[in-house]
């Protein structure tokens, strides 16, 4: 089932998001986070295309990326970090497997988007 409809500016936060996630500019975590954080959106897109990310987000939303990374103590940061590398390990064939397809979906989707609701015209 599609979301919403085609919206650019949704797209163009997927795009960067896959491929800051794709080019390893962000780990595997914080790039996934990042694209659910979009999936919700309306985005025009069938919302299988999201699921896997949703999934390990699911699977990976104990660990501490970004700034809350400050507010761990060093030994617990360490524990988690293991944890995560593991874990990030297991789902990295599948997540950029996944983003490849997704950015794919989105390059189709963009040059047809809108900033508005083609409905409320």
């Amino acid at each position: 089932m599609k979301v919403g409809y085609s919206n650019t500016v949704v797209l163009t936060h997927v795009k960067q998001a896959l491929e800051d996630l794709l080019a390893g500019n962000v780990c595997l975590t914080e790039g996934v986070r990042e694209v659910v954080q979009w999936s919700w959106s309306n985005h025009g897109l069938s919302e299988e295309l999201f699921r896997p990310f949703v999934g390990v987000d699911s699977e990976t939303d104990r660990f501490p990326v970004g700034r809350v990374r400050e507010l761990w103590g060093a030994d617990g940061l360490a524990r988690a970090d293991a944890e995560r590398v593991v874990a990030e390990d297991h789902y990295r064939e599948w997540v950029m497997e996944s983003a490849s397809i997704l950015l794919d979906a989105v390059n189709v989707a963009l040059p047809t988007s809108t900033f508005t609701d083609p409905a409320s015209s």
